[in-house]
């Protein structure tokens, strides 16, 4: 439980961190999405009680919510699906090389990306379909950054639960 608190706390304070970046930054310029990178490394790297790792992702997806101005849940609902869906597809996937981290990182932003534009489509201020062409240039970014993110994660993992496994998924 410590563990996960830690990751969320990292979490947090990367949102915190890129809030301001990402509104310096010009509007084509994409900024990595932190929350599911966390969720990925929280479903595929750390063991436990699925619900604490739930509630990591849940309240990472409500402090995505309140950061972003989104209306409450939908991050919640598509890091949750997120979670549940990597957690249980985590035995076949290998996710031990550079090339598949970043694969991976990249299909999970697209699918939360398209979860979160769904969600929007259907709440009374009607969102647009169109948003989703923002999604593959995030996704992108969030590939990038996602095998140094895993790196310092697992160091972290490392330095708050001495008994995680030497040798983790994401080293």
């Amino acid at each position: 439980m410590i563990r996960l608190a830690a990751h969320f706390v990292a979490g947090f304070l990367a949102l915190a961190l890129l809030a301001p970046i990402a509104r310096l930054v010009p509007p084509p310029w994409p900024v990595p999405n932190v929350p599911v990178l966390i969720t990925l490394y929280v479903a595929l790297g750390v063991r436990g009680s699925p619900s604490a790792g739930a509630a990591c992702a849940g309240t990472l997806g409500y402090v995505t919510d309140l950061l972003t101005g989104a209306p409450k849940g939908t991050h919640v609902l598509a890091l949750l699906l997120l979670y549940f869906i990597v957690r249980g597809l985590s035995s076949r996937l290998f996710v031990q090389g550079r090339p598949a981290q970043m694969g991976t990182a990249f299909a999970a932003t697209l699918a939360s990306a398209f979860v979160v534009v769904a969600i929007h489509m259907a709440l009374p201020p009607r969102g647009a379909w169109s948003t989703l062409i923002l999604a593959p240039g995030e996704a992108l970014m969030t590939a990038v950054v996602a095998p140094v993110a895993f790196a310092l994660l697992w160091r972290l993992d490392r330095r708050v639960a001495r008994e995680s496994a030497g040798e983790g998924v994401f080293r």
